[in-house]
């Protein structure tokens, strides 16, 4: 889980720690406000999704608010997404999910839920799951 904390943190900064992430990794958004819906593979994932997001969006961020380990070993991270349309100007200020996939200490997988209730509920953790503090 530390090596989890890091990589949000790195995330967070715009930055990707490719050791973390497995060669045959996978993000999946389920849905976007932008068209960043779709799957992204590779160590390269993330930073692709990430840079879609950047040419539509000036001052973007994430801050992992809470952490909570489901039932089928999914971590599911709550998050909360700032930022301004870079074109309209609009500031966007919403509570999304992420929800990981392991193999031994590398991420295989990341999908994105616009909907926290909803990952929750893909990963049956609607009650009962340990959670903490990001």
């Amino acid at each position: 889980m530390n090596r989890l904390g890091a990589a949000l943190a790195a995330f967070g900064r715009g930055e990707t720690d490719v050791e973390f992430l497995a060669a045959d990794f996978e993000l999946r958004q389920s849905s976007s406000i932008v068209d960043t819906a779709g799957t992204f593979r590779g160590r390269d994932a993330i930073g692709a999704s990430l840079r879609e997001l950047r040419e539509s969006f000036d001052e973007l961020s994430f801050e992992a608010d809470k952490v909570i380990e489901a039932p089928c070993g999914e971590v599911v991270v709550l998050v909360h997404a700032r930022g301004r349309g870079r074109g309209s100007g609009v500031d966007i200020d919403n509570h999304i999910a992420w929800v990981w996939t392991f193999r031994g200490q590398q991420a295989v997988r990341l999908v994105v839920y616009e909907d926290q209730a909803e990952a929750l509920e893909a990963v049956g953790c609607r009650r009962n799951c340990a959670s903490r503090r990001a």
